[in-house]
């Protein structure tokens, strides 16, 4: 398998800064505000992210998925359940917004279960990917519709702890 590097180690903590000063002028430092980090894609980012932001973000973590493969399954599977999230403010954390199908869904019984605000982050938006209508509101970094690995993404569970974001070229 070729893999081709998008982003690298060094261009994606600017980025991760970049966001995290952007969620913290959004949010400020006083009011909690409960970190969702979806895995196992996200984790890297959400740890990047949360230790550039102030201590009253409260990580809290679920597992959802919709992938097999290179592709999406089209359906969203639960691993658990969602955190107590009535009255709180809620910052969903993904690793890479494509199909919107995830994001949307967790976003969507976030609030069904009263969460105050929802707003999101991802660390790669995928441009014109999407199945649903969704659009985090904080995004890192951009690319086109390329099958990503490494920072957290993966293929079929492997290159997750590549420390670059890379393609896979055919």
């Amino acid at each position: 398998m070729n893999i081709k590097t998008l982003y690298s180690a060094e261009q994606i903590q600017d980025a991760v800064r970049r966001v995290a000063n952007e969620v913290e002028a959004f949010f400020g430092r006083e009011e909690p505000v409960m970190a969702l980090c979806l895995l196992n894609g996200a984790i890297w980012y959400a740890a990047d992210l949360l230790r550039c932001l102030p201590a009253n973000f409260e990580l809290q973590t679920i597992r959802v998925s919709s992938y097999h493969g290179m592709e999406s399954t089209g359906q969203l599977r639960w691993h658990g359940t969602m955190p107590v999230c009535a009255g709180k403010r809620v910052l969903v954390i993904d690793d890479v917004l494509d199909t919107g199908l995830t994001m949307k869904a967790v976003c969507d019984e976030l609030l069904r279960q009263g969460a105050m605000m929802v707003t999101s982050t991802v660390a790669v938006n995928k441009k014109g990917c999407r199945n649903v209508c969704y659009e985090a509101d904080f995004c890192a970094l951009y690319c086109d519709d390329f099958f990503l690995v490494g920072y957290g993404l993966d293929y079929n569970g492997k290159y997750r702890n590549l420390p670059f974001i890379g393609y896979i070229e055919d």
